[in-house]
């Protein structure tokens, strides 16, 4: 099958509508709300080239009509059978390199370009369906850092304030998002799909097929066990990187979780500074349920809750074999994740057990993760780390490769202080830290205090989602 499309003319450059015209019960058209003075923050031109999107022509963006997308969701384990994009808009697919999101080889990609912040859509709830300036520019500074540290995740294009003021607590600039990414498709998406009936499930899973898979097949069971399949690889590999820069998404809900497995909704994520497993950032999460420990089991979770939509075309047995073999893939990415950050040949004699016990000795010795492996790049480890050497030793047996870690992640600390400053018309700060984070491996000079961890006095770093 191949995927059919009208084209819709604009300025620069010409978007598709696949989703929409293919899953219209899983599309609902809106145009933006109105912006009174919209000015451009900030431009990626990496990713505007990529998509033929410049800074003049961007604005077109805030008028054309576009489609929010439905879906359900477990919000923290509650089922939600409605959510849907309550303040963000498809605009529509353009076709760019694969390159944009670190893909290697094949034929360009169709690329959804979206609005987060555009106004309310039939799924707002009661929402205003807008966004304010600092949580959006944090979005575009994570999404951007991730990419640099090679974690697959949806790319950010702009940031524009619209002219508006929007109460969240206090006022606050409105702003919009552009963001981009393979696709948005969730697992609350299968799931929004499977409880409107059999057809709408089997167009969403011969549509995703389609728009995921390398090469789809023409038996739509097959292509269902292989979106399971690919859905499980990918989410291994994913959580283990996060686990291995310390990164914690904060509301792995199952409509926040992708098919393809990219990063996406970075509202309440944060980097973590001091190794603790059960460290949390969000402020809704009382419970810990997505501390920085359980993102491994969370993740396998919400697969499960994927097989579960699938199970009209696989089968129990199916669904059984792929989702028990989450743990492995996880396991085995997640060694060689971390053999990359210690230096290590992860198939050598005595690396699992090395691997293994240096979450117990970070947590013990209350370390600074990202710290702590930069250290093991530069050769400061037993002298940064006393406590480390013999940990070190053990190290130096295991067959060292050089290890790879960033100097630079976005802490949370400055990134507070780069969005407060922001938000009062200054973005140099967030400039500077933006340059750093996207070049995360070489050191920028006059730059040491972009590597600090926050002082130790340092109230308990909270985050919340920007709604």
């Amino acid at each position: 099958m191949e995927i059919r499309a009208t084209v819709v003319p604009m300025s620069h450059p010409t978007f598709l509508h696949t989703f929409a015209e293919q899953l219209p019960g899983l599309a609902v058209a809106h145009h933006p709300s109105t912006c009174l003075d919209p000015q451009l923050v900030v431009f990626n031109d990496e990713v505007g080239a990529a998509l033929g999107i410049t800074r003049e022509n961007i604005y077109d963006l805030l008028h054309a009509k576009g489609h929010a997308q439905a879906y359900s969701g477990h919000q923290f384990g509650n089922f939600v059978p409605l959510l849907g994009d309550g303040r963000a808009l498809l605009v529509g697919e353009l076709r760019a390199d694969r390159a944009l999101c670190r893909e290697t080889s094949g034929a360009p990609l169709l690329y959804d370009v979206h609005l987060k912040g555009s106004g309310p859509t039939d799924f707002s709830r009661g929402g205003d369906g807008r966004a304010v300036l600092g949580p959006m520019l944090r979005e575009y500074l994570i999404s951007e850092s991730l990419h640099a540290l090679g974690v697959p995740s949806s790319r950010s294009l702009a940031v524009l304030t619209t002219g508006e003021t929007v109460m969240r607590g206090r006022p606050q600039p409105g702003a919009i998002l552009v963001r981009v990414a393979p696709n948005h498709m969730r697992v609350g998406t299968l799931q929004y799909a499977a409880l409107n009936g059999p057809e709408i499930l089997r167009d969403t899973v011969r549509y995703a097929s389609h728009r995921i898979l390398t090469q789809p097949s023409d038996n739509e069971l097959e292509n269902a066990r292989e979106l399971l399949h690919q859905a499980v690889l990918s989410q291994a590999h994913l959580v283990a990187q996060w686990m291995r820069f310390g990164f914690v998404h904060g509301v792995m809900n199952t409509d926040n979780t992708t098919l393809s497995g990219y990063s996406i909704d970075f509202g309440p994520c944060a980097f973590m500074d001091t190794f603790n497993p059960q460290t949390v950032f969000s402020s809704i999460d009382q419970g810990g349920r997505y501390a920085y420990g359980q993102q491994p089991a969370i993740a396998g979770w919400n697969l499960a809750r994927m097989a579960e939509t699938l199970l009209p075309f696989i089968g129990m047995d199916a669904a059984r074999e792929e989702i028990d073999s989450f743990a492995s893939y996880y396991r085995t990415a997640w060694l060689e994740e971390m053999a990359q950050a210690v230096g290590v040949d992860p198939h050598s004699s005595g690396a699992e057990d090395l691997l293994d016990t240096l979450p117990e000795l970070l947590t013990r010795h209350t370390a600074d993760l990202t710290t702590f492996l930069r250290s093991l790049s530069d050769g400061t480890t037993q002298q940064k780390f006393p406590w480390a050497n013999d940990w070190c030793t053990a190290r130096d047996l295991c067959g060292a490769v050089p290890p790879h870690n960033p100097v630079y992640i976005p802490r949370n600390h400055l990134v507070e202080e780069a969005l407060l400053h922001a938000e009062r018309g200054d973005l140099s700060r967030f400039q500077r830290l933006f340059a750093a984070t996207t070049a995360p491996f070489d050191r920028i000079d006059d730059s040491e205090d972009l590597e600090q961890p926050a002082p130790q006095d340092a109230a308990p770093y909270i985050t919340y989602c920007g709604t």
